[in-house]
């Protein structure tokens, strides 16, 4: 009998540690990394305590406050979650523990941010394709609505209690499931209105451009609240007192981010990948707020996956394919450029330019748009970049750096020539530069990504020397970079490193929630990162 108690006991522990939290490092707290996305589908709705915790399909747990009515930094992949498309969510208010089904996993936490612990669905006695719908509560235990069963688990562990065909308990407090004509939340659909614009119609919402927004979920709170979910991630909110519902948003454009750029008080954030993305994203970093325009709605805004973006005070520049957005922000005017404007084929890498001029790059060549007549105007040096992939562009005082896989060019607009850049000044180098994919303009240097590393320009003295070797990053192809503070970020196709150039100190990230890094900005503390997995904030300081 005491052999069975201790066997039992050390089971129980190794199974605490082997559900141990998932998060990046013990080190970080939980919104020390945020991933942003597009929602997707909202697929289930729970209230807590404090916040109305929201199941989306591609965005994590969105979180938005019950008292100041916003939203907070969700819950993703970056605080624990095995995945980001959400199915179930439950807020047990006896216990204070959240509970999240995600795909092939039940999930739990006692923080409620992050420490996030593991149930497989094979501990369950459900197969890995199974969905979880929706998740309740009852006096003793979690109950889990699957496919064709229920699961009773245990309220605190999440130990398999039993499977039925129904639950064998009645006083079971559900959060919402999918809506199926519920007949509660029927009828305050078919009798409330919809400000901002907006209207019902059956079971669906129209929005104030007339788009059709089917509901997917919806939930009756604890205070005479409502909360309904849409097909593209719209929240609604009403009070039973006003029958009126009050629409929100949250979160970008897009799961992939192609192209960032940081104007204060604006970050600009285009999608590489249209069909999700359906617009671009203006963002406020500082209060989250955030301003959509989208390629189905917009005048004069074609459809396109975004590369590049720059601001020139009064007009935005973003590249697609093929393709040139601008946007006049004065007017509030979009116009899109195209192959009869003279913008190159291909994908727009890189765009430069001053108060005459834009250079684009694009992965087919290089050109020069007037910014007056909005028409190409010729160099005379185009044919040197024919079908020739341009990967960075950079303007200042000496002139276009273009950046190609052959090499670091400069171009003088005022003296019509090219140069190969590296020829300028005295050069330290022990190799000939090429696969140039990024420039970056920090404390009187240039920072050039090239195959032998990250070089540097002294613009002062006019010399040429390698500050970090591409042996530092293990040799990755590097898509971003970033300089501040003496440290260098170098994005890669396998998250990023962190290479202080004082003390060499090297910090690699690769960690699964970041995913293919394509743009970065450094804004103090903050890094923020345009990737394959979101929009991604980091606050880099806490690794120092």
């Amino acid at each position: 009998m005491l052999f069975k108690r201790v066997l039992f006991y050390k089971i129980l522990i190794y199974s605490f540690f082997i559900t141990l939290p998932a998060q990046p490092d013990p080190k970080y707290r939980p919104f020390d990394w945020v991933t942003y996305r597009a929602s997707g589908p909202i697929n289930a709705i729970s209230e807590g305590y404090t916040f109305v915790y929201i199941g989306t399909n591609e965005g994590g747990i969105y979180r938005y406050h019950l008292f100041s009515n916003e939203f907070n930094d969700p819950i993703t992949k970056a605080q624990g979650l095995k995945s980001n498309t959400v199915t179930g969510i439950h807020f047990d208010r006896n216990t204070g523990i959240i509970w999240v089904a995600v795909p092939g996993h039940l999930q739990y936490t006692y923080t409620r941010e992050g420490d996030w612990r593991d149930v497989k669905f094979s501990e369950l006695g459900l197969h890995k394709t199974d969905v979880i719908r929706r998740i309740g509560s009852s006096e003793n235990y979690v109950w889990a609505q699957a496919n064709s069963i229920y699961v009773k688990v245990d309220r605190s562990s999440g130990v398999l209690a039993g499977l039925y065909p129904f639950p064998d308990e009645l006083n079971i407090q559900w959060s919402s499931g999918p809506y199926r004509d519920q007949h509660d939340l029927k009828e305050i659909i078919n009798n409330y209105t919809v400000m901002a614009g907006w209207m019902l119609s059956g079971d669906r919402f129209i929005d104030q451009y007339g788009r059709y927004l089917d509901i997917t979920t919806g939930l009756k709170g604890f205070h005479g609240d409502i909360w309904v979910g849409s097909s593209d991630g719209t929240f609604f909110q009403a009070k039973t007192t006003m029958e009126t519902f009050f629409p929100s948003s949250f979160g970008i454009r897009g799961v992939d981010v192609g192209a960032l750029h940081y104007q204060k008080p604006d970050l600009w954030i285009g999608s590489a990948d249209y069909s999700v993305g359906r617009g671009v994203t203006r963002l406020d970093p500082s209060t989250l707020q955030v301003d959509h325009f989208d390629f189905d709605v917009t005048v004069n805004m074609n459809p396109t996956d975004i590369f590049s973006i720059l601001d020139l005070d009064d007009e935005l520049w973003i590249g697609g394919n093929n393709v040139v957005l601008l946007y006049d922000k004065d007017d509030n005017y979009w116009r899109t450029l195209g192959i009869d404007r003279g913008i190159p084929e291909g994908n727009i890498n890189s765009i430069a330019g001053d108060t005459t001029f834009v250079w684009v790059g694009s992965s087919q060549g290089l050109r020069q748009i007037n910014r007056k007549s909005r028409i190409e105007e010729v160099m005379g040096i185009e044919s040197l970049f024919f079908n020739h992939p341009v990967n960075a562009l950079h303007l200042n005082e000496f002139g276009l750096w273009i950046g190609t896989r052959t090499g670091i060019y400069l171009y003088d607009p005022k003296n019509p020539q090219v140069v190969n850049g590296n020829s300028i000044g005295i050069s330290y180098l022990d190799f000939p530069l090429s696969q140039v994919t990024a420039i970056q303009e920090d404390n009187g240097a240039l920072y050039i990504a090239a195959n032998i590393g990250i070089v540097k320009f002294d613009l002062r003295e006019h010399v040429w020397e390698l500050v970090i070797s591409a042996i530092q990053y293990k040799a990755h192809q590097v898509r971003a970079m970033s300089m501040g503070r003496n440290h260098c970020f170098i994005g890669t196709k396998m998250g990023f490193f962190r290479i202080n150039l004082k003390t060499g100190l090297i910090r690699e990230y690769n960690y699964p929630f970041i995913g293919n890094i394509n743009s970065m900005i450094l804004m103090g503390n903050t890094l923020w990162l345009g990737a394959s997995e979101g929009l991604i904030r980091f606050k880099w300081k806490k690794d120092l």
